[in-house]
C-alpha cells in the first residue's frame, strides 16, 4: 500500500537543497498542450501494463507500473534489450521475480506510459470529483509511492514553491548509470510556465527546483521525466520514470 507522509520538518539535506534552489536557469519557454489537473484524496493504488513480468516468455520486452497517490501519480517503465535475433528475452524465474519486485504487484488494469518527449501533464484523471492537494504556507509535506518521494514547500512570503524528488531505493536498485532528467514542466492556473533546467546526475540525487511566481489560491501542476539504464538480472535495458503532482497554494 502506498502511503502519504506529512512532515512538519524537512530533513537537513532536503532543507539545504530547497533553500539553495533558485528559479530555473536555461528555462525553455515552450507551450505544451493544455494540462489536465491531478486528483487528490484518491486512495493509493498501483496498476500495471498487461506486459507483466510473468508474461516475459510470451514475447514482452516492456513492463509498466503506475502508482497513484494524493495529488498525482508516477509511472515506471522498463524496456529490456532484445535478444541477438531481435526477439524478446526469455527471462529466468529470478529475473521475473526482480521485475515484479521493482514494478510492484500488477493487477489487471492497463495503462500506457507517455511517449518520449511528451509534455502533456501526467497527473491522474477524475478531476471533477477531486481537486489538487492543498499546499499551505511554510509547511513541508511529502508524498511517497513505490517509485519515489516528492517534497514541496509553499514559501508564500517569497511567492515560490520549492520542490524536491528522490527516486525510491527499490527503483535505484536496478539503475546502472546516470539519470537524465528532462526538467520540471509546470502550469499555473492552466497556463504553461517556463520549464526548470534538467540534470544528468547519479541515481541517488535529490532533484530539486523552484516554481515562481506562485501566490495564494494558485493551482499549480508540475511533472518531470527521467531516463536511465537498467539491468534486470543479466538483462540490460532502459528505464523511464515520470511523476506528476497538482497542488493549490494556501496561506
Amino acid at each position: 500500500m502506498l502511503k502519504t507522509v506529512r512532515n512538519t520538518t524537512v530533513i537537513s539535506a532536503l532543507a539545504l537543497a530547497l533553500a539553495l534552489a533558485a528559479p530555473a536557469t536555461g528555462a525553455v519557454h515552450a507551450v505544451p498542450a493544455k494540462p489536465v489537473p491531478g486528483n487528490a484524496g484518491q486512495p493509493a493504488a498501483a496498476t500495471a501494463h498487461p506486459g507483466t513480468a510473468a508474461d516475459a516468455p510470451a514475447g514482452k520486452r516492456t513492463f509498466t507500473s503506475t502508482a497513484v497517490r494524493d495529488g498525482g501519480k508516477s509511472t515506471l517503465r522498463i524496456t529490456l534489450d532484445a535478444a541477438p535475433d531481435g526477439s524478446a528475452p526469455a527471462l529466468t524465474g529470478a529475473e521475473r521475480k526482480q521485475l515484479r519486485s521493482v514494478l510492484g504487484t500488477p493487477p489487471a488494469a492497463a495503462l500506457s506510459a507517455p511517449p518520449a518527449g511528451a509534455r502533456t501533464p501526467a497527473a491522474a484523471p477524475d478531476v471533477k470529483r477531486r481537486g489538487p492537494a492543498i499546499l499551505r504556507c511554510d509547511k513541508n509535506p511529502s508524498w511517497s509511492d513505490a517509485n519515489g518521494t516528492l517534497h514541496a514547500r509553499f514559501n508564500c512570503r517569497h511567492s515560490t514553491i520549492n520542490w524536491g524528488f528522490r527516486i525510491s531505493a527499490r527503483v535505484q536498485s536496478v539503475i546502472t548509470g546516470p539519470v537524465r532528467e528532462r526538467g520540471v514542466s509546470w502550469w499555473k492556473n492552466g497556463k504553461a510556465m517556463p520549464r526548470n533546467a534538467g540534470h544528468v546526475v547519479g541515481k541517488n540525487y535529490l532533484f530539486h527546483g523552484t516554481l515562481k511566481p506562485v501566490r495564494h489560491d494558485d493551482v499549480v501542476q508540475f511533472q518531470d521525466h527521467m531516463t536511465f539504464p537498467v539491468r534486470i538480472g543479466g538483462r540490460p535495458g532502459v528505464g523511464t520514470l515520470t511523476w506528476a503532482a497538482a497542488v493549490k497554494a494556501k496561506k
